[in-house]
């Protein structure tokens, strides 16, 4: 327990953080232990890249993640918070070689495989899993002794044993498809690592010749290059002009090689020019059109992205530069008919920032039809709940209508494909251990395939490789039958496709369990203008600077206030700015009420012994409890973080505490033991309350609040809604008692009355509400600085001269006659009307010309109209208040 007589003047929250983290650590508070609930609560943390720092997404992440931890920790769950780290295999090896490159001018060809891949654990031992260091700083109450690596030994053995089953199976199998190939990497790379940027390109309009006709057909495509891998040219067969060319053959240019004219609905009779060049080689779209039709696929690509031979004179050169022989020789031939600009949306690679060229591939894919539909109706069946609930449409979407999953990627980090062939039998099989000979003709010269897999596979069995699969002895150990399957999983929802699918259908297949029972996703974080942000823009937030500059608390509760169920969340640092001082706040209260906490009793007076007040603010913080327990159970952090900062901020410190400074220093001994009681019960509540959200604040004043006996905040159980503290006559007389004054206040400030000087006041009221304020008249009259305060009927005439106020159950007349200078007041308000009516003239001129309502935009026009309207009711108040002075 702290001393209370060494209470700092100001919370150092850089002090908080260093302190308390590594006491819960050391003390082994994140570990689980069982609580009085006898159930499990299990978070995975979704494992950021090895190459990666904190950036807001990821403190986004943390802040959610701890946030539900350190609640049900605190509501008797046994606990356990998963934390571990990706190896990340493009972004990882992109690192390294580029290091190399810069350093040695090297690359990983002039090491070699195995020394490359040691060149890389090298590199990841000295500089991965900064993160992880980052994490703690935000208060991560996570068990690092479950610390993960994706390639540690465990979950590479977890890797092997599902490829080789779903291999032996046939789910897993090896096949010549289009996929996405990123030239500079040289490899086949997932949709989630393709960025789709807006370029400025052409429409090329060729003519291909048709066959025996001295006709032609116009063909619009952005890529005229690929034209040597067209193996036919479709139509819609309801479009009119061509239709009748269907069956025929076109002539591809340059080439002079026929293909065929086929009819397929899928070309959109509204966009270009009707007639489709098909190139299931080089386009996603063409692939399936090429399967409907049975076409040959012609790869016309080398892996480094220039054409091959396919493309005859043009061999050799990059696809941009082709592209331009290819016109010009068009134009020599006569059949180029014209370029128009055209925007369109083109894939990079998401390292490389090449453009990224679909391409025929021979790849290892995993058959994930049948397992896409089992996944499909757990989330129907409420195995699996999204929350918000919407978000199941998008992972329906994919799973509705899934491609088969291409696992291969031609590079040297991550998980080896544990397949192997025999060059003299020409034998393949897969094996989880390492062969030496051919399990068919026991040949030593076997090798095994070099590709590795897609990093998103081994993130797939994460929620179960984390808890020991497939050892048995390590799932004991680490507790697999208590803590799977999973409780929820807190993720964004751009990876809803790519990870939370794949997570859903290889546990089922595997395990046949859901491995978890939620999926929480959250908003993406954005700057202040609602801007991705990125580099490119420089609007990035360093949370670690915002750490250094507010304190890990500020960024927790900006980003929880910011995340309950909506899409984005733009962040502004003022905002973060905005609830360091809400922590001060808080802890400025505290330091008020200090000097007074060794008059406080262990336990509540009894509901007799209990003033109005005191009742009302019990009540307040018990309704309070009860909004925060179920804005955390349904994962509105945002609606928790409002009711508490509306607690504290507009009941607790605007008004509980200024209503107690009397009290306080009283002569009344009884009076101040039972207010200091009450004082120190409701701030021991409220640092509970806010533990989840801020850990170290909250821990650091439980500190001072603690008995000795007592343990850390941490361990405490979270506060509960009580029946016998609902008092709520005492909330409805109190919320109109707060009501009048902040109206008379406000009365007051309107015609610049001095805070310290008095007035009088008349309020006209329901006769069932006279009882109340007359019994609480003293207390009005201190608190809105009144001489004379006159409860009258409403059925009463009212003064001349005042200004008023009303609620739903009374009007509030604050005379003026000799408080201010009446003419003044008079003058002030004609100046301000015919502002008014000048500002309302002004939006009428422009309302009523033809000529803006024509060309300005709508949000605009709907400006001009709202600023008309409010000035209309501003010029109307001020009548009214003229007419009272005159």
């Amino acid at each position: 327990m702290s001393d209370l007589n060494n209470l700092p003047t100001t919370y150092s929250p850089q002090e908080a953080e260093n302190k308390w983290y590594k006491i819960w650590n050391e003390g082994k508070y994140f570990k689980p232990k069982a609580g009085k609930q006898k159930k499990t609560y299990t978070i995975i943390m979704p494992p950021p890249n090895v190459t990666g720092q904190l950036h807001m997404g990821h403190a986004l992440d943390v802040t959610t993640q701890d946030t539900l931890i350190r609640f049900k920790r605190m509501k008797g769950f046994e606990t356990l918070y998963l934390p571990g780290m990706d190896h990340a295999g493009i972004a990882t090896q992109a690192v390294v070689e580029k290091m190399m490159a810069e350093e040695e001018k090297k690359s990983r060809h002039d090491y070699g495989r195995e020394a490359f891949v040691k060149k890389i654990w090298e590199w990841k031992e000295k500089y991965g899993g900064i993160i992880s260091e980052q994490q703690r700083t935000l208060g991560a109450s996570c068990d690092w002794d479950y610390y993960t690596f994706t390639l540690d030994k465990i979950p590479n053995l977890a890797v092997k044993k599902v490829f080789v089953d779903w291999y032996n199976q046939g789910l897993i199998y090896q096949a010549e498809r289009l996929v996405n190939w990123d030239p500079a990497l040289q490899s086949a790379i997932s949709d989630a690592e393709v960025d789709h940027i807006e370029v400025q390109g052409f429409f090329y309009h060729i003519l291909y010749p048709i066959k025996d006709s001295n006709d032609f057909l116009e063909i619009a495509t952005t890529r005229p290059e690929t034209m040597f891998g067209d193996t036919a040219v479709a139509i819609n067969p309801k479009d009119e002009r061509w239709n009748k060319l269907i069956g025929k053959t076109a002539i591809i240019p340059i080439c002079n090689r026929g293909v065929p004219i086929i009819g397929d609905e899928y070309v959109d009779l509204e966009k270009g020019t009707g007639c489709l060049k098909v190139t299931p080689g080089h386009d996603f779209n063409d692939f399936e059109i090429g399967k409907r039709h049975k076409l040959p696929l012609i790869n016309i690509l080398n892996p480094e992205g220039t054409l091959n031979k396919e493309a005859g004179e043009f061999a050799g050169f990059q696809c941009k530069k082709a592209r331009k022989l290819v016109v010009e020789k068009l134009k020599e031939l006569n059949l180029f008919k014209e370029e128009k600009k055209h925007t369109h949306q083109v894939g990079h690679g998401e390292r490389s920032k090449v453009i990224i060229e679909p391409m025929l591939s021979k790849q290892w894919f995993l058959n994930v039809q049948q397992m896409s539909k089992i996944a499909v109706e757990k989330v129907k069946n409420n195995e699996t709940i999204f929350w918000p609930k919407g978000w199941e449409n998008t992972y329906f979407s994919w799973l509705n209508s899934p491609q088969d999953w291409c696992l291969s990627r031609q590079l040297w980090w991550g998980h080896q494909i544990p397949v192997f062939y025999c060059k003299d039998c020409k034998n393949q099989w897969a094996s989880e251990e390492v062969a030496s000979t051919c399990k068919k003709c026991n040949s030593k010269h076997i090798f095994q395939d070099p590709d590795v897999l897609d990093t998103w596979f081994s993130s797939g069995l994460w929620p179960f490789s984390t808890l020991g699969w497939p050892i048995e002895s390590a799932m004991k150990e680490k507790g697999f039958e208590k803590f799977f399957p999973t409780s929820t999983l807190v993720t964004g929802y751009d990876i809803i496709f790519f990870w939370v699918a794949r997570m859903m259908m290889m546990s089922i297949q595997i395990l046949d369990k859901v491995p978890f029972k939620d999926v929480y996703v959250h908003a993406l974080v954005r700057d202040k203008q609602g801007r991705k942000m990125s580099k490119s823009l420089a609007n990035g937030i360093d949370p670690i600077e915002m750490v250094n500059l507010y304190g890990a608390d500020a960024i927790r509760f900006t980003l929880a206030a910011g995340s309950g169920y909506n899409r984005n969340l733009n962040l502004d640092p003022e905002r973060i700015s905005g609830y360091r001082n809400f922590i001060n706040k808080i802890w400025n209260a505290f330091r008020f009420i200090a000097p007074h906490l060794e008059l406080a009793q262990s336990e509540l007076p009894t509901i007799s012994e209990l003033t109005h007040h005191e009742k009302w603010i019990l009540a307040e913080l018990n309704q309070t409890t009860k909004l925060v327990n179920e804005s955390f159970e349904e994962y509105r952090f945002d609606d928790a973080c409002k009711t508490i900062y509306s607690f504290v901020y507009d009941k607790f410190c605007s008004w509980f505490i200024e209503l107690s400074k009397n009290i306080l220093n009283s002569e009344g001994h009884n009076d101040k033991r039972r207010r200091a009681t009450v004082l120190k019960f409701s701030f021991r509540q409220i640092v509970a309350l806010l533990h989840p959200i801020t850990p170290y604040l909250s821990e650091e004043l439980w500190s001072y609040l603690k008995t000795p006996a007592e343990d850390l905040l941490i361990a405490q159980e979270f506060p509960e809604y009580k029946s016998e503290l609902h008092f709520q006559e005492d909330q409805e007389g109190m919320n109109k008692f707060t009501e009048v004054i902040t109206n008379i206040r406000n009365l007051r400030m309107s015609v610049n009355i001095k805070p310290k000087d008095e007035v009088n006041v008349q309020i006209f009221l329901d006769t069932k509400e006279m009882e109340y304020f007359s019994k609480n008249s003293d207390e009005i009259k201190s608190q809105a600085k009144i001489i004379e305060l006159k409860l009258l009927k409403k059925s009463e005439s009212r003064p001349a001269k005042s200004i008023m106020s009303a609620t739903t159950y009374c009007e509030i007349f604050l005379p003026l006659e000799g408080i201010i200078d009446l003419n003044d007041q008079i003058k002030r308000l004609e100046k301000e009307l015919l502002k008014c009516e000048q500002e309302i003239n002004k939006c009428t001129a422009k309302l009523n010309n033809a000529n803006f309502m024509a060309s300005a935009p709508p949000e605009v026009v709907f400006e001009v109209q709202k600023t008309a309207e409010d000035n209309k009711e501003k010029a109307e108040s001020i009548r009214k208040n003229l007419v009272g002075f005159k």
